[in-house]
Formats: structure tokens, sequence, C-alpha cells
């Protein structure tokens, strides 16, 4: 029996060893320190920001690495929509970035600033190919910003509203007021679309009126939807 006590005994104090010896190896052993940092995905975010952003540096165990915490302090950056982080044995943290879309662009306070659909601000850089929010006044933007004036929010509207050709040939959105919202195509027809409402029923008005000029031969200094059962052309 005392014999069998101390063998079980001997079990016990060598499982101990291992078990304290793997939780070394698992969470001290510098044999899983961070060593490399990759970066997938960014196009518009250089990867040494993403890097900075995450702060992850080789002082880090891989498996004690909060990723979430890393992916949320990642998703911070201005062109990036969302991270994911994954550990890779034995010593690599690779970065998913998803990139937000440049949608829009808008002159403010003498600065060209590129948005996307939803006003996240991405870059104090307007580009020519993209339509352009005007005839509001100066938001006091900067980089990593969201769009929340009455004005920008309800061009923003419109713009997430439309829908194929009106949405290809928009230039600009003119919004002097969230009431007085305005559409500057490539034909030069302005669309008055009032406030940023009923804008399914607006688009719908705006294309029956546009396939009949078309067929008719006719173009249109503007057309006028801002109430859809009462809409108006001037030739």
């Amino acid at each position: 029996m005392a014999r069998s006590r101390k063998r079980r005994l001997w079990l016990c104090f060598v499982a101990l060893v291992i078990l304290a010896a793997g939780l070394w190896a698992a969470f001290f052993s510098p044999l899983l320190k961070v060593r490399s940092v990759e970066v997938v995905g960014a196009t518009h975010t250089e990867p040494q920001a993403v890097i900075a952003a995450s702060t992850v540096s080789d002082a880090d165990n891989l498996l004690l690495l909060a990723t979430s915490e890393v992916a949320h302090r990642i998703e911070r950056l201005s062109w990036v929509k969302s991270a994911e982080v994954e550990r890779i044995l034995p010593g690599t943290v690779r970065v998913h970035i998803s990139e937000r879309k440049p949608a829009l662009a808008t002159a403010l306070g003498g600065i060209h600033w590129t948005v996307d659909a939803h006003g996240h601000v991405l870059s104090a850089q307007g580009t020519d190919d993209l339509p352009v929010i005007s005839g509001w006044g100066d938001a006091g933007l900067e980089v990593g910003d969201v769009i929340d004036n009455p004005e920008g929010l309800g061009a923003l509207r419109v713009w997430r509203a439309l829908e194929g050709r009106l949405k290809q040939s928009v230039v600009a959105i003119v919004v002097p007021t969230p009431e007085r919202i305005s559409l500057m195509l490539d034909d030069s027809t302005v669309v008055r679309l009032g406030s940023a409402t009923r804008l399914d029923a607006k688009q719908e008005v705006l294309r029956d009126l546009s396939r009949r000029l078309q067929q008719e031969g006719r173009t249109a200094a503007y057309i006028d939807v801002r109430v859809p059962t009462s809409p108006a052309v001037s030739p």
C-alpha cells in the first residue's frame, strides 16, 4: 500500500512538472514571441500604418495576444472598415484588412475630401472621377471624421438610394439645405429632388420621364420630382 501510494504521488509530481513545463512553453517561451506582422488586403492603407496602429511588437506573446483589441485599434484608421487578426504559429500575426470604398468628394474649407457612402472621411484629397457634394457650408472636417450635419446626411442618403444608370450619370449632388437637394447629371440635366424622402417613388417617376423624353428626342434643362405625383419638366 505504501509503495503504491508513493508511486501515485510520484506520478502526480511528474504530471505537475510536465504541466508546468507546458505552461511555461506556451506563455513564456521565447519561441512563441511575435516575430512578424503580415498585412493582407490593404490598398489605400500603408502596411506600416496598420502595424503601428496594432501596437503589436516582438515583446508580445502570440498566445496571450488579445486579437479583438488589436483589431479594434486597427479599425480606427480612416480607410479600414474592418480588421481580422489571426495567430499563425510559431510567431506570426496576420491582419486581414477590409477597406472602405471611396464614393464621393467634397470641397470644404479649401480642402477636397474623399468620403465613403456613409460619410467616413477617408482622405484630404479628392479625385476627379468621383461625384461631388456641393452647395453646403464648411463642416470643419478632418480625416477619420464621419459627416453628421443635416446637409451632408441628406446628400449621403440620396446617394445610397440611387440605382443603376441614374447613379452612374450623377456628377454632383447640390445640397444648400436638406430640403433642397438636386442632382447634376452628365448630360447637364438638373434633377430637383427636394428632401431625401420618397426616393424610390422619385426615381421611378424620373426614369419614366427620362424614357419619354428620349423617345421623343427631347432634352430637359431640369426635371422636378420633388412631388412625385406632380412632376415638372423644363425643356
